[in-house]
């Protein structure tokens, strides 16, 4: 049964550290396509929103996001 339970451990365990990584990969890619589209759309507010600080915790999802889905309409209004 031990070996049973250390089995399972291991699947989850590991499975937990693939879901890290590809969370960590996608928010990095996810910075860096905000940053490419605010190249693409010539917005330096943009731009300075990805690279400031703090903020940049909220531009790597939407990258993201924009990346897999396609960029939302609010972004072209807001910063197009």
């Amino acid at each position: 049964m031990q070996k049973i339970n250390e089995f399972f451990e291991g699947i989850f365990g590991a499975a937990g550290v693939v879901v890290a990584i590809l969370f960590y990969l996608s928010y990095a890619v996810g910075s860096l396509y905000w940053l490419w589209i605010s190249i693409k759309i010539g917005s330096f507010l943009m731009f300075f929103l990805g690279i400031a600080g703090p903020l940049v915790i909220l531009t790597g999802p939407v990258g993201a996001y924009a990346l897999i889905f396609g960029t939302p309409d609010w972004i072209f209004n807001t910063f197009g």
